[in-house]
Formats: C-alpha cells, structure tokens, sequence
C-alpha cells in the first residue's frame, strides 16, 4: 500500500559521461588499506552498490544525475527523493500532459502543487561534490562491506549505519 508523499518509482538519466562515483577506486583502498590489486574489480563494484545503499537509506542522492521520480503528491508538500535538487524540469500528470505546479526553492525541494495521486517530476537531483560526512560513511559501508564478506555474523551493527542516521532525509 502506498502512503502519503512516497515515492512509487525513481530511474536514472544516466548522464551522457556516464555516472562518476563520488569516491574513487584509490580513495577505497586507502582507507580499506588494500594494497593489492587482485581485488579491484570486488572494490569498484562495492563502490556503486554502497552508493546506492547508502543513497537508499538516506533519501540523499550522493551523485548528481537527472532523475525521473513517480510520486504520490495527494496531500501536496511531498519531499522530491533524492536531493539535493537543482531545477525542476518538468511535472506531468499520469496521462504525462504537463501540469503547472509550485515548489519551493529550498535545496531539498517540496512539491506543494498540485495535489495528486501520481505525478511524474524530472529534476536534476544529487550532489555535484559529496560533502566530507557523507563521503566518510560511503567509505565506511565500502570498508564494512569488503571486510564483513566472509563473516556474516558481526554482534554490532555497522558504524556507517550510525552516521548515515544522523542525515537521513527519510521521514
């Protein structure tokens, strides 16, 4: 069942250079302290996976890219997911006829009209530059991931969880 203000579905327009990671394959190892090469693959998949997962937990894109969001809109004032957003550029009804519409200018935009059950919102969404703390727990759930591979059965939840928490949009 979907509540109020969600979000039914989001697609990526990849950018035409593709997606750049805000964490670099370097950056990873360093801070796993990996000094080997034999794994480099694991780590740059592990990069895009925890960036999704982390953008998953907190409703903050951690990469810039233009994105297509299906929303629930019904009671007005629903978050855009995934911010922070840059212009919106466009907002069309379920039959996808544009609609006028007003948001507000903030960096994690509401969409405060029109009130409507779905509505498909494109909006540039993301950060162009990952801020420190953000980028930090990325390369804590990147070091967590790679270490725990093996071993499933850790007592303490993983310190990313706890600063991801902290900057949750996700209400």
């Amino acid at each position: 069942m979907i509540s109020y203000n969600q979000t039914y579905d989001i697609t990526d327009v990849e950018p035409s250079g593709g997606i750049t990671e805000p964490v670099t394959l370097t950056e990873a190892k360093n801070f796993c302290r990996i000094d080997v090469s034999d794994d480099d693959d694991l780590v740059e998949m592990l990069i895009t996976a925890c960036r999704i997962e982390c953008e998953q937990l907190t409703n903050i894109g951690f990469v810039q890219r233009t994105i297509i969001a299906s929303i629930n809109n019904a009671n007005g004032a629903g978050y855009l997911p995934l911010g922070p957003h840059g212009a919106i550029e466009s907002v069309t009804d379920a039959d996808e006829v544009d609609v006028d519409y007003e948001a507000t200018n903030s960096s994690f935009k509401q969409l405060l009209t029109p009130c409507s059950e779905r509505l498909i919102v494109t909006v540039e969404a993301g950060y162009e530059t990952l801020p420190a703390h953000l980028k930090l727990a990325l390369l804590e759930c990147i070091h967590y991931r790679y270490d725990e591979r093996r071993n499933r059965e850790s007592q303490y939840p993983p310190v990313y969880l706890d600063t991801l928490k902290q900057y949750s949009r996700v209400w």
